[in-house]
């Protein structure tokens, strides 16, 4: 997890592997957690998502659909029931981060 000393740099993508174990401890903050990620204060409105400090311009692996879905399924086993709402609002901000990816140029133009 970032701290001051070890690991003071926010990253996006390693936030959204870290609600994977959190989840296990506390599935609420894990969502919280990726929910702070798909805020307007760091979603930009094209759907890019800060990559990580130095560079916030710059592009992470798209994990976050896939935590998501870990989070839903782990908490579907867990209580047999899912937070609907926290679907909803994810899946409408991950649209979004979805539809900035495939209309991203690559440098080399295969559409990678």
């Amino acid at each position: 997890m970032p701290d001051k000393w070890e690991y003071p740099w926010y990253a996006a993508w390693d936030l959204a592997f870290h609600t994977l174990p959190l989840s296990i401890v506390d599935p609420d903050f894990a969502k919280q957690q990726m929910e702070l990620m798909l805020r307007g204060l760091y979603l930009h409105p094209s759907g890019q998502m800060p990559a990580y400090e130095w560079n916030f311009s710059d592009v992470n692996p798209p994990v976050h659909a896939a935590a998501t879905l870990f989070l839903h399924r782990f908490e579907q086993a867990l209580h047999g029931e899912t937070d609907i709402d926290f679907l909803k609002t994810a899946f409408s901000k991950l649209l979004l981060n979805f539809t900035w990816w495939v209309n991203r140029k690559d440098r080399f133009g295969k559409n990678v």
